[in-house]
């Protein structure tokens, strides 16, 4: 029964278009889906960086608290002065150091504040914890002082929780205007800069690209799998955040530490990100796609980041398996990931693209008058 329920359940999928499946990708195609905003992933110090890590060992053998904590705080301590904060904790991945930070830190009793379009691990996060939820319209100020305004009364903490630079859309948090609000109604900023990490305020991120110092009511998420090329996460905040998360957060306690070679391979990134060139030169390739772009109709407004949403609503799925068939992989992004009607491709690019790559795209996607 329990075999016959699951086919039918694939079945199901499979009709209402919302079948997922897994490919590799090709080496001689030209990739437009990629995080990897830095080309870090295979630059030759970050691998002779993963090759000297290695001294340690393949895996880190157990969680922190146990045998894993290895070349961790070494990683820890740079990633805190790069974010300018007081500490610093590494996670697994992203996704565990939202879930694992949002349900740590966020009770019975509190309130959080989350955007409509926040990503899966904070939705997830927000569920996790026993904290009321209320979600504000994106990235409206009027929204959330509204919501403050109606029911922020008589709760022990409020949190206000947004991504830094958004996934699927590639625009940015108005993080300067949450500030000020979360100062005016005495609550916490947590903001996931996943996509913002190496990409604005010379690379340190969303907070620095609005010059905004990071204070004691502001706690900063990031990824290292996307411009730093590796895997892993991590929280930046004041000391006793980080004492918190260590005794409270179970995805930190009970997760098997990031190998010791990927520890060392960050850090390699992490130098190379801190000298700004790749950062520099990202930004020169934004606003060449920016141009590009909006001479095919393909965009509105310029970026500020490297994510481009095409919204092709049903023939997202056609078109991106065109692009395929001709050599360029840029996957459909598809409900439940985006609202139906919003079905789009996410063009990512990176420091690696071309101006000619950015024609080639925009011509094919051409082909069908967008």
């Amino acid at each position: 029964m329990f075999r016959l329920r699951l086919k039918e359940e694939l079945e199901f999928l499979r009709r209402s278009n919302l079948y997922r499946y897994l490919r590799n990708r090709e080496e001689d195609i030209l990739d437009f889906s990629s995080n990897d905003y830095l080309c870090l992933s295979k630059h030759p110090e970050v691998i002779e960086g993963v090759k000297e890590g290695l001294r340690y060992g393949l895996g880190a053998t157990g969680s922190r608290l146990t045998s894993g904590n290895i070349n961790h705080e070494v990683l820890e301590e740079r990633l805190a002065e790069f974010k300018e904060t007081e500490r610093a904790l590494v996670y697994t991945t992203g996704y565990s150091t939202n879930l694992g930070v949002i349900s740590a830190l966020c009770k019975q009793g509190d309130l959080i504040l989350s955007d409509r379009l926040n990503h899966a691990s904070i939705i997830d996060g927000c569920r996790l914890s026993r904290a009321d939820v209320e979600i504000y319209d994106h990235c409206s100020i009027e929204s959330l002082v509204n919501i403050l305004e109606e029911k922020g009364k008589g709760y022990n903490n409020i949190f206000i929780v947004t991504d830094g630079v958004f996934s699927m859309d590639g625009d940015i948090a108005p993080l300067k205007d949450i500030k000020k609000v979360a100062d005016e109604y005495n609550s916490v900023v947590i903001v996931d800069d996943a996509h913002g990490t190496g990409v604005l305020g010379g690379g340190k991120g969303t907070l620095k690209h609005f010059n905004l110092k990071p204070s004691d009511n502001i706690i900063q998420i990031g990824t290292l799998s996307k411009a730093f090329g590796g895997l892993g996460g991590f929280v930046c905040g004041i000391e006793e955040l980080i004492e918190y998360l260590i005794n409270t957060s179970r995805s930190f306690i009970y997760s098997t530490a990031l190998p010791p070679p990927v520890v060392s391979g960050v850090l390699k990134s992490l130098e190379l990100i801190e000298e700004g060139g790749l950062t520099r030169k990202l930004q020169g390739k934004i606003r060449s796609a920016n141009k590009v772009f909006r001479s095919y109709g393909l965009i509105e407004r310029d970026s500020l980041t490297p994510i481009y949403p095409i919204i092709l609503g049903e023939r997202t799925m056609e078109i991106s398996e065109y692009l395929l068939k001709n050599k360029i992989f840029a996957p459909g992004i598809r409900y439940p990931s985006v609202p139906r009607g919003l079905e789009r491709i996410r063009v990512s690019i990176n420091v690696g693209h071309k101006e000619e790559d950015f024609e080639r795209l925009s011509r094919l996607l051409a082909i069908f008058s967008l």
